[in-house]
């Protein structure tokens, strides 16, 4: 019963780096195993799926394991809203496929006696390149109640989880890790904001992050994962 983390896929970009010839380790995993997707799962994107998205669903949804995705800001976010809802350990999910969950914004997950907070979303610097409700929708930035419900949540557990997964990072990690990065300007918006805020609050073991495409342990508390697939830290 193992946890992995791994970054952005970008739906058939580079989701067969979830295959055995690029991770051989996978195909020894169980049900009882999962793996996080840390945001831009992007396999439900297109408004009307195309074939192709449709096979690799299909395809990832016979893996072994379970697939947990939190959500990024490349991300069909009406789509992911519409998906028919379950709770599972404790907190609410989307049913993507019957082994791809989505793990909705500020849910508290137990997952084999360890508690996830996960928080998805972003804010896109491409989206000047972007078409609304085509290839870029606003809800990518979380709402007022969203982020309520998040902090509502960690109370309840005491402010105390042992992982945190998120797409973005707080502010104040990005503004101290820019060159590692890759963020020369950083500037503050609301989520990242409310990630520096819980940052101070919430007892952790280890936060993992997506977004800036790198792989990276910036510290005792932070990771950034990309194409990797990284067990968590105990």
């Amino acid at each position: 019963m193992s946890e992995y983390i791994t970054g952005d896929k970008h739906g058939e970009h580079t989701i067969q780096l979830l295959s055995n010839k690029y991770w051989p380790e996978g195909g020894e995993l169980t049900r009882d195993d999962h793996l996080f997707v840390a945001g831009d799962f992007g396999l439900l994107f297109n408004n009307i799926p195309t074939p192709t998205e449709l096979y690799w669903l299909n395809w990832l949804n016979n893996k072994p394991w379970r697939t947990l995705v939190v959500d990024g800001n490349h991300e069909n976010h009406p789509m992911l809203n519409d998906l028919p809802r379950i709770n599972w350990c404790g907190g609410e999910v989307g049913v993507i496929k019957d082994n791809i969950y989505h793990l909705r914004r500020g849910e508290i997950f137990t997952i084999n006696n360890k508690k996830f907070f996960v928080f998805g979303g972003a804010r896109s610097e491409d989206k000047m390149y972007r078409k609304e409700h085509i290839s870029w929708w606003k809800e990518e930035l979380p709402s007022t109640g969203e982020l309520i419900r998040g902090y509502e949540n960690l109370k309840a557990h005491n402010f105390k989880v042992d992982y945190i997964i998120t797409h973005t990072a707080p502010f104040e990690v990005i503004a101290k890790y820019p060159v590692e990065l890759s963020v020369m300007n950083p500037d503050r918006y609301s989520l990242i904001d409310f990630f520096d805020a819980i940052y101070s609050e919430v007892e952790f073991k280890h936060w993992y992050f997506g977004h800036f495409h790198k792989d990276m342990k910036l510290d005792k508390e932070f990771t950034a994962v990309y194409h990797k697939k990284i067990q968590v830290e105990d």
